[in-house]
């Protein structure tokens, strides 16, 4: 197996210039860290992270938090935060909550357990920084004196709302989201904001009372209105199936925008007009501010911008 003492006489440098060029730990000159990368993939160096982590308390392992794997959003997300750690010599841990406090709390021990280098964290039920003494950056949750980093929710909101009207909707069902995520309220809110400026008559329903009216086939509630805002994409898949299977049209007769721009949403039928959020990009970005913390940089919580995807929906 290759050392570090392997890399430093291979380039004739210390092994302490080696450790700070890999570690990004101290100063080594770009030209020297640059001749240090080259050897370490030359000689195929592998970084031992449990001697890491015994010697410095941190190892090169992020630890990732998400509430649901099997929702396709938090794939694509994770894939930017693993691409991103893997560019700077960092790997992952995955652990999948299920809403459960429980195992939010056992993933916390085992993140603990490798030394993580810090935590991003997609569902955070209370502040636990203090507790487990770790940097945390929260991707799509908004927790005070919290450093996270979302998609503009608000401004999605509106977009959702203002496309709506402008397709000739005027008695709009709003389906909230979880109310416990800051995501989902504040799109309520940004399409709140923009109903009631155009005097528009809207209800907003939670999706626990959705999927009831959908369960039992009850569809005359639905019926009753000529847009439909969903929180996500998911939730709107569900209402265009049972919306065409029933013979109603879209959007002739109810039209529908959800919110992600999942990749299954220009295959659907119709295709689904939606608010694209950049999924890849926050996660990518998430493991870049955790990085900047850990190497003692300023780091303050950012909002990236979204945009509307028309399709055959609306």
């Amino acid at each position: 197996m290759v050392t570090l003492k392997d890399l430093a006489a291979d380039i004739g440098v210390s092994v302490a210039t080696v450790s700070r060029a890999l570690n990004s730990s101290g100063y080594a000159s770009p030209e020297v860290k640059k001749r240090v990368l080259e050897a370490a993939k030359r000689l195929n160096y592998k970084p031992n992270e449990v001697a890491r982590a015994l010697n410095t308390s941190r190892s090169n392992i992020v630890g990732v938090l998400v509430p649901d794997i099997s929702n396709p959003y938090f794939p694509k997300m994770i894939r930017g935060i693993e691409d991103a750690a893997m560019k700077n010599n960092y790997r992952i841990i995955i652990g999948n909550t299920d809403h459960d406090l429980e195992k939010e709390s056992k993933y916390l021990e085992i993140f603990d357990q490798n030394n993580c280098a810090g935590i991003i964290s997609a569902t955070w039920s209370s502040s636990r920084e203090e507790v487990i003494g770790r940097p945390i950056i929260l991707l799509d949750r908004v927790v005070e004196d919290h450093i996270s980093i979302e998609s503009d929710n608000m401004k999605g909101g509106r977009l959702q709302a203002t496309h709506l009207i402008h397709q000739g909707a005027d008695r709009i069902l709003m389906i909230k989201g979880p109310q416990n995520y800051s995501s989902f309220n504040k799109r309520i809110l940004g399409a709140e904001e923009i109903l009631k400026a155009k005097g528009i008559f809207y209800e907003t329903v939670d999706y626990n009372e959705i999927d009831e009216t959908l369960t039992h086939q009850n569809l005359d509630f639905l019926t009753g209105f000529n847009g439909i805002i969903c929180p996500n994409d998911l939730v709107a898949y569900r209402i265009l199936n049972v919306l065409v299977a029933h013979g109603i049209p879209v959007p002739e007769k109810v039209k529908v925008i959800g919110f992600d721009n999942l990749d299954f949403s220009q295959y659907v039928h119709p295709s689904l007009t939606t608010i694209e959020q950049p999924v890849y990009e926050l996660g990518a970005l998430a493991f870049r501010m955790l990085q900047k913390l850990n190497e003692g940089g300023k780091v303050e919580s950012q909002v990236m911008d979204v945009k509307l995807i028309k399709r055959k929906s609306t």
